[in-house]
């Protein structure tokens, strides 16, 4: 906004020029318009996009509470049909020893038993060989043995194998099929490392939040491989006094 500036001084009269006055409001009504128009439609965008997404994550809680329902119903229906498989091979196996007619169902020895358990597909396994070695060889197998029968030691053992990001499948189950050889006159030692392997599984299973289901069933760990030895060698003698009672 201009303005003349004039100065009178009793007959005189001076004009110095204009004077620019500014509004006190730097923005014009349009531009606030336009300022309240954008602020409303960001907010509008804000507003939809939190809509979206809650409904993607409700969706997608459905489809996940959908997916666990159907593995549920899946693991129910083959868990009846294993223990519907069961009934029917009991039966099989009842009519089988009443067509052996006192002949004895065929019964592994502990030796074969255990080996196709523990090393399966190796017949000529080197534990069953007597070992021709230096004396200080001999010497340093002698105190290793030794080690073993330290629990700290032994589980400290486990720990940092299974650490080693190269210690494949296969290493772990010959690893574990070879202490629990060692240990199976020890059983009762070779049980309590167990429990604690097995426990430091379980409190793993729970830092990662991984199904309870889950757990023992894909044996990857060496705990999980030892205890399916620990069950061959301790289940053997239920067995054969089971096949000793059906003979």
């Amino acid at each position: 906004m201009f303005t003349t500036v004039e100065i009178r001084a009793g007959g005189f009269e001076y004009s110095p020029g204009t004077l620019h006055i500014y509004s006190d409001s730097l923005l014009t009504l349009p531009a606030i318009i336009g300022i309240g128009g954008g602020g409303g439609l960001l907010l509008l965008v804000i507003i939809a996009v939190l809509i979206a997404y809650k409904r993607k994550s409700r969706d997608a809680d459905r489809t996940l509470k959908r997916l666990q329902l159907q593995m549920d119903n899946l693991e129910s229906r083959v868990a009846l049909e294993c223990k519907e498989a069961f009934a029917e091979l009991q039966t099989d196996i009842h009519e089988l020893t009443q067509e052996l007619d006192g002949a004895g169902i065929p019964f592994l020895d502990y030796r074969t038993y255990a080996m196709r358990v523990l090393f399966p597909g190796i017949e000529d396994h080197p534990v069953l060989k007597e070992m021709e070695v230096q004396a200080n060889v001999e010497k340093a197998l002698t105190l290793f043995g030794q080690l073993l029968t330290k629990k700290h030691f032994l589980l400290t053992f486990i720990r940092t194998l299974e650490a080693q990001r190269s210690f494949s499948m296969r290493d772990r189950g010959n690893v574990a099929s070879l202490i629990m050889t060692a240990l199976q006159g020890e059983m009762e030692y070779a049980t309590g490392v167990l429990k604690q392997l097995l426990s430091d599984l379980i409190d793993r299973n729970l830092e990662s939040k991984n199904h309870p289901k889950l757990l023992l069933r894909r044996t990857e760990s060496v705990a999980e491989k030892m205890l399916t030895n620990w069950f061959t060698f301790l289940l053997y003698k239920f067995l054969k006094v089971r096949h000793s009672f059906i003979s």
